[in-house]
């Protein structure tokens, strides 16, 4: 085995320990947002029967959009059927899928402050793509997206410096590329 090799075999291992991370980053992410959205619920429920009389059960609740607030009046998870389009660094956003007709429905998640960093949605229209991101303050940097045809992609990306790498699955098998400042440096298997 070459050193080229050897580096090789390196860098793709280091790859596959930041997939695994990555994945179970955004498994606990999806988790923590159905806890809070439950854990929410079944906590003013509690603080409802304790307080007052038992609620009336409603068996079904149909609405277009759900806000769960913290104590500081904040919306911290937002279901909604369309989501609004994102806003970031203060500015509303014209779209939310790269055109103004592309929408999507699901949750978000905000921080302390109101910035969206998490989102788990549906694309309502085109490709009806389920995707899974994951934000920092101003941009995504994390994206994970199931197309309805079964071809999956997990998605790492710094926007700044153009870096990405991309593992992905499909019918034609796996496949793994990395870009470093916008060009190509690595895909497996090649074209």
């Amino acid at each position: 085995m070459n050193a080229a090799d050897s580096d090789l075999d390196h860098r793709i291992a280091r790859l596959e320990r930041n997939y695994r991370v990555a994945l179970i980053a955004a498994a606990i992410s999806a988790a923590c947002g159905i806890l809070a959205i439950v854990g929410s619920v079944e906590g003013r429920a509690f603080a409802a029967t304790t307080a007052q009389p038992e609620p009336k059960v409603i068996d079904v609740l149909r609405v277009r959009e759900l806000n769960v607030v913290d104590n500081n009046g904040i919306t911290r998870v937002k279901i909604g059927a369309p989501l609004p389009h994102a806003i970031v660094n203060g500015n509303q956003n014209k779209t939310r899928g790269g055109r103004p007709e592309d929408t999507m429905s699901g949750i978000l998640l905000f921080d302390a402050e109101g910035v969206e960093r998490s989102g788990y949605a549906t694309v309502d229209h085109g490709y009806s793509n389920v995707l899974l991101t994951l934000d920092d303050k101003n941009k995504q940097h994390a994206m994970f997206i199931a197309e309805p045809t079964g071809a999956t992609t997990l998605r790492l990306f710094n926007a700044d410096t153009k870096d990405r790498v991309d593992v992905a699955i499909s019918k034609d098998g796996p496949a793994i590329s990395m870009m470093r400042r916008g060009k190509e440096i690595y895909r497996l298997p090649p074209d």
